[in-house]
């Protein structure tokens, strides 16, 4: 009896292992990815091609660049956050978790080369709707693996009531639209318009955000 329940536990034991191996190795990769993109937004910031020396076509060429970087940044580091504050509430990683964040991490690893293309092209609308939907993509996958995680599977703790899963989804849907509807309603583009206006929303949303799931009955680190 007793060799029977020392085999019980050390099943137990090897699940409970298991499952943090998978989380852990899931981050892992998330946190590599997410670091590369960020990486490969700053090795692309260059002089322009034959540059002389003169600041005169070194600035307004880097001012361009930059802009689409920083953007770039502050949208990539908005999504890790997102992405990190619902995985700090999915307490078991399975097979649709999985697919769905291999999912998003290929959409993130396309964040640079879309910048590239608004760096080069930001004038013309095409480059930037392709831009957008990246952005839009993203978000969506992120709805639909903490959908599933809170409303499907129900792998998320009780103490995260229904109403705040349900406030989380219908932010993470609407907010990159949201913004991208803004940015595209402006008249004039100028750089550093837009990463600051990014910059701003994020700072206000914060704020909201956390006003709200204190409303909702929430703790402070679900926000």
């Amino acid at each position: 009896m007793a060799g029977r329940l020392e085999s019980l536990d050390a099943n137990e034991g090897l699940e409970r292992r298991r499952h943090r191996h998978w989380y852990d190795r899931l981050m892992m990769l998330c946190d590599g990815v997410f670091a590369i993109a960020i990486t490969l937004l700053g090795i692309d910031v260059s002089a322009p091609a034959g540059w002389k020396g003169d600041a005169g076509s070194l600035w307004p060429h880097l001012a361009v660049q930059l802009d689409a970087y920083a953007t770039s940044f502050l949208v990539i580091s908005i999504f890790w956050l997102a992405h990190r504050r619902f995985m700090a509430m999915i307490l078991t990683v399975d097979a649709p978790v999985t697919v769905l964040t291999l999912v998003l991490l290929g959409l993130i690893a396309l964040v640079p080369a879309a910048t590239r293309l608004v760096s080069a092209y930001g004038t013309i609308a095409t480059a930037r709707m392709a831009y957008g939907g990246l952005i839009v993509a993203i978000g969506l996958v992120i709805s639909a693996l903490w959908a599933y995680a809170g409303l499907i599977a129900r792998v998320v703790p009780r103490e995260v009531g229904w109403r705040l899963r349900w406030f989380f989804l219908i932010l993470m849907v609407a907010t990159p639209p949201f913004f991208l509807l803004l940015v595209f309603s402006l008249s004039t583009y100028r750089p550093g318009v837009v990463p600051g206006l990014l910059a701003m929303l994020f700072l206000i949303g914060w704020r909201m955000r956390l006003w709200a799931v204190r409303r909702m009955g929430g703790k402070p680190y679900m926000a």
